[in-house]
């Protein structure tokens, strides 16, 4: 998993073209992204109680949970989205391929909240995430099939929904943990 995410970042267009060579192979969202959302959850659970002047055992854990599902729902509500996006563009109707192209854009995002999580003072290491933008322009390019017309436009507007989708979520599990700890969060 390590090998591969370091090639993803250091090599995309390489990547990406060994992943258009393979196909679809692997359950990606369980190997990759599933992984790294629980290693976010345990990264807040942890950063929260290193960084807390008080130690709330209940308050850090569900402020793990509230990462793990936030970004579970982002992705959840992310891949229908796009897919409809994608079939009105004339792109590939095949949902595993987006998936893993998907996937592969939230590294990044994923990798810097563990980072931040650990290490709040490091915040601007939050904005390594929008590499994972790029990520997927390269990933939409080269394995969705978007009629050359379309690819632009597919992808200013996918990016556009994923930063909305990941906005709205957050908003709405925030909301939520705040009804839970109202003094602490």
């Amino acid at each position: 998993m390590f090998q591969e995410i370091k090639i993803l970042i250091l090599e995309p267009k390489k990547f990406w073209k060994g992943k258009q060579s393979e196909g679809y192979q692997e359950q990606v969202v369980v190997n990759i992204f599933m992984h790294l959302v629980v290693w976010v959850g345990l990264a807040v659970f942890v950063g929260e109680l290193i960084h807390s002047f008080e130690i709330i055992w209940s308050y850090a854990f569900l402020r793990g949970i509230t990462e793990m599902i936030s970004f579970s729902l982002q992705f959840m509500i992310a891949v229908p989205v796009l897919s409809a996006l994608l079939k009105n563009y004339g792109g590939t109707t095949n949902k595993k391929i987006l998936r893993m192209v998907l996937v592969y854009a939230y590294v990044p995002y994923l990798l810097a909240t563990i980072i931040y999580a650990l290490l709040p003072g490091f915040y601007i290491v939050l904005f390594s995430g929008l590499y994972g933008f790029y990520l997927f322009a390269i990933g939409a390019l080269v394995l969705l099939e978007i009629p050359v017309e379309n690819q632009s436009r597919y992808i200013i507007l996918a990016i556009l929904l994923i930063i909305l989708t990941f906005e709205l979520v957050n908003i709405l599990c925030w909301k939520l943990f705040q009804a839970l700890f109202p003094y602490g969060a």
